[in-house]
């Protein structure tokens, strides 16, 4: 039988060996990552390949007022490091579901048009859009859509110019929250629109047209866009910078018919669940493509420039309009004033 110094003697052997192999299994495991780490640093694992699950994708839609350049443009290049930023070789697409016909749409739609103050009976202007007019105040118009619930109200501001008498404009964050809670009590304010930080712009009234202006005390009208959250961590532009799908250009009247020149609601939800990978295109060729006018512009100086300085270049989702089924990534290049382009990126 053995003593209890044999007991302990063998138990301390025990847990010495025990605690040898342990450093050493950790040892060795450490080991084993720092090279598995270095080989993939010297031997990179080639990128997942692209799904492609959504088949041929459609050019992404960007209807604005700005038109394609009829002369090419010099484009150079001063961005904060010199150079254009790294493309990865797969990205992102993301299905957008296109809402259907519903049983009791056109009730639904009047509902709509009644809580933005129209109950008149409207007229139809294509085969899913209507068009209300609003009897008290004839320069107030509702255009929208019996199926997706979108919207244009405007008001005639050219025939009651007037109306820039008044500035009645509060402070930033008061605009901004004007244009939530406007489409906040229409029900219209989805979680992703919600949470992003909204975008202000400023307007003067020159010969009869607003044109962008610097500051808030210097504005005839400002404009309110709502923006979407960002899609696995890149922006969604529109293919207006100064006025988004979801915005509000508010005046500065006091008559609250005449405070909204125009609201839209041109939206359509993401499914951030549903997704396919594309290939995409280098940097570089998206500068190239550029430079050969491949490229959808979205704001652009009067006259055309015969030369811009692309000061700004980063990665960014395409929210579509008209509507489609896929948000697509676009390159975007600005240089930091007055022009900015969208260059899709899907190698197509």
């Amino acid at each position: 039988m053995a003593t209890l110094t044999q007991t302990a003697y063998v138990t301390r052997k025990a847990i010495n060996i025990g605690l040898i192999v342990l450093a050493a299994l950790f040892v060795l495991r450490l080991a084993f990552g720092l090279v598995v780490g270095l080989w993939n640093r010297i031997f990179p694992p080639p990128p997942p390949a692209a799904t492609l699950a959504f088949g041929q994708l459609p050019y992404p839609a960007a209807q604005n007022d700005v038109s394609t350049p009829s002369a090419a443009i010099s484009y150079s290049l001063e961005t904060a490091d010199g150079g254009l930023p790294a493309m990865p070789a797969t990205i992102e697409v993301f299905f957008m579901p296109q809402p259907g016909p519903t049983f009791g749409s056109f009730d639904k739609m009047k509902a709509l048009a009644a809580k933005i103050g129209f109950a008149d009976v409207p007229v139809k202007t294509s085969s899913t859009a209507w068009r209300f007019t609003d009897a008290a105040n004839p320069l107030r118009t509702l255009d929208i859509d019996e199926v997706s619930g979108n919207f244009r109200l405007t008001y005639n501001f050219l025939s009651d110019l007037s109306l820039f008498n008044d500035k009645n404009f509060s402070s930033q964050d008061q605009i901004a929250g004007d244009a939530r809670s406007f489409f906040s009590n229409l029900g219209l304010l989805p979680a992703d629109i919600a949470t992003a930080s909204p975008t202000l712009s400023y307007f003067k009234l020159d010969s009869g047209a607003l044109i962008p202006t610097t500051s808030l005390s210097d504005a005839d009208a400002v404009g309110v866009t709502l923006n979407r959250a960002d899609v696995e961590g890149l922006p969604v532009v529109s293919p207006d910078p100064n006025q988004g799908l979801v915005s509000v250009l508010f005046s500065g009247s006091n008559e609250q018919k005449k405070k909204i020149l125009e609201a839209r609601y041109f939206y359509t939800p993401v499914d951030q669940e549903n997704f396919a990978t594309y290939p995409a295109i280098s940097t570089d060729t998206a500068f190239n493509n550029l430079k050969s006018g491949k490229a959808i512009y979205a704001s652009l100086a009067t006259p055309t420039p015969t030369t811009v300085t692309i000061r700004k270049v980063y990665l960014a989702y395409l929210d579509p309009y008209p509507s489609q089924s896929f948000l697509q990534p676009v390159l975007v290049f600005s240089d930091e004033k007055s022009f900015m382009a969208y260059v899709p990126v899907v190698n197509y």
